[in-house]
């Protein structure tokens, strides 16, 4: 066998090797291993790190101190200060899992434990004295004025009653006691209007702490540390279909809500927040559903972006405007009524007046933002965004902000609020955020190591298929060249006469003998 055979023979295998391994088999076993990595099964590393992550969440509150509480009893324009971060180590845990192999689904119930941690929250201790309003009087008002006007009068005794006849809605108040410890509420009053609030608390009050024999505490997160959510999560495990894992199938045993007026705004959109499919494309919207907003949320490519080494895509979210969007219309407080741009009213998720926007009013519409002041609205600072590593679907750093305010306005037959301001009261925001620390992004770089190792493979061995495939026809070609060269005999024609024929010699006519006399006497060496 010629060496140019065999050369062109080993370069052909390696190039068609190189496509068959490199673009053809690679990628079948690669997605194999991802689709099994991310699959919830029993005893799965992914489903203990699902099911507990062991690193804390990063969970940051920032309160609005009020610097002209009279003021704005009188109708001044509210000014706020915000304070903060108190700085929290938020560790999220799913407890008794089901799975149900039927539908390859998984229901857990979940439980959120913070931890103050001083060391972040930039000199605070939680022991700072703010100017607050009291948020469970403000919430029982608005609520009274908006939907039962004529409860305005009982309300106002049974505030006197309960909070022992306070002289203003906003009281001096440590931070602490805001977020976690609580604000006392005495339910051993005797009297109808005290006794009858009370009991409408306790059986709508899920946020209520029990601080002794009829004695309660109001906080802001107090009532969820360390205790169980009673409302259970189903979700798809993956293990029969990667790109649906974490899907929501049901929550508190409800295969949609019943908050909202249409299917549309029902519907459980997404995954549960905490894990996502895999093969993310950028047109690919990262959606989750969120129990506390009663509503899905998704988030839009915005961008290419990197994490420690790690290439990314950068996701942004927001609140839509359910004034001009028509899908988002049947969230708006009434068919006749649709807040502006930013805004999402939550009181038939939360039984109370809260009104969700970005922090800082970012992404609202300015109408608002002329309510109040002191609030600066910057995108680095209050946006929404997540980035993606696309191949495996981990958010490697995440920040979800949201900002929680109350409608605020005269109520004449409200003693404490008679001659009140009307503005969009900004209370309190949080972020919720994490970043992979270096060990899970060497996990995830160690997988991309691999896959530039086949990279740097394939082509290496398609360029040398090519290079002995072109040093085979180089080889071939010459040989073939040589093997057509013309052989030019010299040969000197003379004309001989023959003494005894008397005839001339006849010399055979060939290619040696054509044109004999014109060919160079260099090719006499051949």
């Amino acid at each position: 066998m010629q060496l140019s055979t065999k050369l062109g023979i080993g370069g052909g295998a390696l190039f068609v090797m190189s496509i068959v391994v490199g673009w053809i088999a690679f990628p079948i076993m690669l997605k194999s291993q991802v689709k099994g990595a991310i699959a919830l099964k029993e005893g799965s590393d992914m489903r203990a790190l699902w099911a507990k992550f062991p690193l804390p969440l990063d969970f940051k509150v920032y309160l609005f101190n009020i610097t002209n509480p009279a003021g704005i009893e009188s109708g001044e324009k509210p000014i706020v200060r915000e304070i903060g971060p108190y700085f929290y180590d938020e560790y999220k845990e799913k407890l008794n899992l089901e799975d149900r192999e039927s539908d390859d689904t998984v229901e857990y119930s979940q439980r959120a434990t913070w931890f103050f941690n001083p060391s972040k929250s930039n000199g605070l201790t939680g022991d700072e004295e703010l100017v607050y309003p009291h948020v469970l009087i403000l919430g029982m008002a608005m609520t009274a004025a908006r939907d039962k006007p004529g409860m305005m009068g009982l309300l106002g005794k049974a505030v006197d009653s309960i909070f022992k006849k306070p002289d203003s809605i906003f009281i001096k108040v440590k931070a602490r006691d805001i977020l976690f410890d609580g604000l006392p509420i005495d339910c051993t009053v005797k009297d109808f209007a005290g006794t009858a609030v009370c009991k409408l608390l306790k059986e709508q009050g899920n946020d209520l702490q029990v601080d002794g024999d009829n004695r309660y505490r109001f906080s802001l997160f107090g009532h969820k540390n360390g205790t169980v959510a009673r409302e259970r999560m189903r979700v798809f495990r993956g293990i029969k279909s990667a790109m649906d894992v974490g899907r929501v199938v049901e929550w508190n045993n409800e295969p949609a809500l019943t908050v909202w007026p249409e299917d549309r705004c029902n519907e459980y959109n997404g995954t549960d927040s905490t894990i996502f499919h895999p093969f993310f494309k950028k047109e690919d919207d990262v959606v989750s559903f969120a129990p506390d907003l009663c509503r899905s949320i998704g988030a839009r490519y915005e961008r290419p972006s990197h994490y420690k080494g790690l290439s990314t895509n950068r996701y942004t979210a927001n609140l839509g405007d359910m004034s001009t969007d028509p899908h988002l219309q049947c969230f708006c407080p009434t068919p006749e009524t649709c807040l502006k741009k930013g805004l999402f009213d939550l009181t038939k998720c939360v039984n109370a007046p809260i009104i969700a926007s970005l922090p800082h009013f970012y992404l609202t519409d300015e109408s608002y933002l002329e309510t109040v002041q002191g609030l600066q609205p910057v995108q680095e600072d209050h946006e929404i965004f997540i980035d993606f590593e696309p191949l495996t679907g981990s958010p490697v750093s995440a920040r979800k902000r949201l900002q929680f305010n109350m409608f605020v306005y005269p109520v004449e037959k409200f003693r404490l609020m008679k001659t009140f301001a009307s503005a969009l009261l900004p209370l309190f925001w949080v972020e919720e955020g994490i970043a992979l620390n270096d060990d899970f992004v060497k996990q995830l770089k160690a997988a991309f190591k691999m896959i530039s190792l086949v990279g740097y493979i394939k082509w290496s061995m398609m360029s040398l298929g090519l290079g002995l495939a072109g040093a085979a026809g180089g080889l071939y070609f010459k040989r073939r060249q040589t093997d057509n060269k013309l052989t030019i005999n010299t040969i000197t024609p003379q004309m001989a006469s023959t003494k005894n024929s008397g005839e001339e010699k006849k010399w055979p006519l060939n290619i040696n003998t054509l044109q004999a006399a014109t060919v160079p006497a260099s090719l006499d060496r051949n």
